[in-house]
């Protein structure tokens, strides 16, 4: 979908979302809680701890944009209204201020559904050991987190927020490791795909492209130094960097290899920072996606969106350099000017959203319409997330 048609939907919800938002915040906070736009539903879903005064609260948001259309509205219940739950993240967040948290606070957020405050720590387990059995005592917040101020806290493992370039740590991450990392074997990069787990005994696995790396290869992120935006064809490889892993199992069948070795989280490494990935899913024809390659992110093409599958069900043949040629089935994707270079291979495509569902790894791009110097092109093939997890008996590991 172009802009122009995306605006025409998303306008008028974004106008009751601005209005919503601004009575919720004021004339309205003894019931508002949140509210989050249902854009492929049409509609604004506003969570209010009492639906029984859904007409108050529209009134109010009237009067802020008479030209709204309530017809768009959905009202669900909420348990908290959005007053509560600042309180709860302040008085928790207050309290790692004076030190009395046995754990890191990274993110606290607002459940979209105004359910609970999320909270992102270096040690969950350490964070729910220390809610068991503690009750909803507001007076000794180190000792239990599940509830604070009446409002439920929920753990969830997360990573330091930094400022510093992203680039370094897509660059040379550290375990775990996560969809969009660079990869090296010492002469050549390819990108990371699919943060995997065995089913049979939950051994981390991380899946790239079969035609990066041969068997038996032990495989590093990058190394000091991080490749200079927009001269990424320069760099030396980077090797070593953090270990990975070596390759174990391969398949020429869906274009994918398993790295064997250190711990991942069902996260991808974006344009700016990670986002978590749930669940996984083919692609058809007429959907959009994106997929998060370093080469790509490094020649400041960012995470490339946009992309169009054209056909979702074809065959090619893939022509390697270090293995010769094998036939592939896989998607047909196109974007115009720039959609895959060559270093991208290995990475995750994806649906983007709020979190990011799996489609598949980055198999190849063609030399159609080539930019940045050759290395790029405007139509790109990859293999699918839930035929690649079938073959090697593997499931996205849901840590993130």
């Amino acid at each position: 979908m172009n802009v122009t048609d995306q605006n025409r939907i998303l306008n008028p919800l974004r106008a009751i979302a601005n209005a919503a938002g601004q009575a919720g915040k004021t004339t309205e906070s003894g019931i508002y809680s949140t509210l989050r736009i249902d854009a492929p539903n049409d509609v604004v879903d506003i969570y209010l701890t009492a639906p029984s005064k859904e007409a108050q609260f529209l009134r109010a948001a009237q009067r802020i944009d008479r030209h709204i259309d309530k017809r768009l509205v959905k009202v669900e219940r909420a348990p908290y209204t959005l007053r509560q739950l600042h309180a709860a993240r302040a008085q928790l967040l207050a309290e790692q201020a004076a030190h009395k948290l046995p754990y890191s606070i990274y993110t606290a957020a607002v459940a979209t559904d105004g359910s609970s405050i999320q909270v992102t720590v270096n040690k969950p387990d350490v964070a729910r050991a220390s809610a068991q059995g503690q009750g909803d005592s507001t007076s000794n917040l180190a000792g239990r987190q599940d509830v604070v101020g009446g409002v439920r806290v929920t753990f969830a493992s997360g990573r330091p927020v930094k400022a510093d370039s992203w680039a370094d740590t897509k660059w040379h991450d550290s375990s775990p490791f996560i969809g969009g990392d660079a990869l090296s074997d010492g002469s050549y990069v390819c990108s990371a795909g699919l943060p995997t787990v065995r089913t049979s005994d939950s051994h981390p696995i991380m899946i790239t492209a079969d035609h990066c790396f041969t068997s038996g290869d032990s495989i590093y992120t990058g190394a000091s130094p991080t490749p200079t935006m927009g001269n990424f064809y320069n760099t030396n490889g980077g090797y070593p960097g953090s270990y990975v892993g070596a390759v174990s199992g391969k398949s020429t069948e869906w274009d994918a290899e398993e790295i064997d070795g250190s711990n991942n989280n069902s996260d991808e490494s974006d344009s700016t920072t990670w986002y978590p990935v749930v669940g996984d899913a083919y692609s058809y024809n007429g959907d959009s996606v994106c997929q998060d390659g370093v080469a790509s992110f490094f020649m400041q093409e960012g995470t490339v969106c946009g992309i169009n599958v054209i056909n979702q069900d074809i065959t090619y043949t893939l022509q390697t350099d270090n293995q010769g040629s094998y036939t592939v089935r896989g998607v047909e994707g196109v974007r115009s000017a720039w959609a895959v270079a060559q270093g991208d291979s290995g990475a995750m495509v994806f649906q983007a959203g709020s979190t990011r569902q799996a489609r598949g790894i980055v198999s190849a791009g063609s030399a159609d319409a080539p930019t940045g110097g050759g290395h790029a092109g405007t139509y790109i093939y990859w293999t699918e997330a839930p035929d690649i997890l079938g073959h090697f008996g593997l499931k996205m590991n849901p840590k993130t």
